[in-house]
């Protein structure tokens, strides 16, 4: 069924994803986000802004919220950036949304919800203790999205990603483990990792992410809230053997202190999402780190 479709953040590393799987699935897409993107319609403008941004609302059948500041560590340096930005942020599009009756809402949710959790792997009913601001922000968020639901018939949706990797991730700088260590083994440089390595994560793969944010479109009106993860739990350490293979070069492993607040395992029971969105992983870690080494060695000269 052909929708029109609003997605903020569409600039991004899941945007750009996102955007090119709605528009090759026949639905028409509109981006609203401060970076440009040449592949779809673009308005380039802060979500802050409703008055700006509340007109491109009407006629809209479905929004998907991904502009958020997403650095954990940036976020308890500059807490009140994230909290605008995050949560007002949600706010100004859902506010933009109520006016134009627009009702069907999917955002990015995050694992940083659930803080240290007593249990691995994590179920969404696991309780939710946020360790740092950005964590508080996606709280936050997932809270008015579900007051919205209840005051104004809304469907919401929040999808808590893990460890999300693949190609086309360029953050500036980049902080995110997969592609800064494909970086780092890359040009020789030090692989900075926190503690012994042997910290265990959940890397789930874009395509696979993508394909579960068109599976929620199809979701009946109400709140829901699911994690997205891969299958298996992985050691970083894990994680750099294999691109030292991959890579056909050894990493050069320079060992930090533990950091503070970091959990020694974060990984999601994603049996919720199997049910209701009949969606699973279907790309291995391996693979997947195959594709994204690929993409960095055709696009880094």
């Amino acid at each position: 069924m052909h929708m029109n479709i609003l997605v903020t953040g569409g600039s991004g590393f899941l945007g750009k994803h996102l955007c090119r799987v709605l528009v090759s699935a026949g639905h028409s897409v509109l981006n609203i986000d401060k970076k440009p993107f040449s592949e779809v319609e673009t308005i380039q403008t802060d979500v802050l802004d409703q008055a700006k941004i509340e007109q491109y609302f009407a006629g809209k059948d479905a929004v998907f919220h991904l502009a958020s500041y997403i650095e954990a560590g940036e976020s308890v340096e500059q807490p009140e950036k994230y909290l605008q930005n995050n949560v007002m942020g949600t706010l100004s599009v859902l506010e933009a949304m109520r006016k134009h009756d627009v009702k069907r809402f999917l955002f990015s949710s995050s694992a940083a919800i659930y803080g240290n959790p007593l249990h691995t792997p994590i179920k969404e009913d696991e309780r939710t203790i946020p360790i740092n601001p950005y964590g508080v922000t996606k709280m936050a968020m997932e809270g008015l999205v579900s007051s919205y639901v209840e005051s104004y018939g809304f469907t919401g949706v929040a999808l808590r990603y893990f460890n999300l990797y693949g190609p086309g991730e360029d953050h500036v700088p980049e902080t995110h483990a997969i592609p800064r260590f494909i970086q780092q083994i890359n040009k020789g440089e030090d692989v900075t990792i926190w503690g012994d390595g042997s910290h265990k994560r959940d890397f789930v793969y874009i395509d696979d992410i993508v394909r579960a944010h068109l599976l929620a479109l199809e979701l009946p009106q109400g709140y829901h809230y699911m994690n997205l993860s891969g299958k298996n739990a992985t050691s970083v350490i894990d994680v750099i053997h294999m691109l030292e293979t991959i890579l056909g070069k050894q990493a050069n492993v320079k060992h930090f202190e533990f950091r503070p607040g970091d959990p020694l395992e974060l990984f999601a029971d994603a049996s919720k999402a199997k049910e209701v969105l009949k969606w699973e992983p279907q790309v291995g870690l391996e693979e997947g780190l195959q594709k994204t080494v690929e993409w960095f060695r055709s696009h880094t000269a």
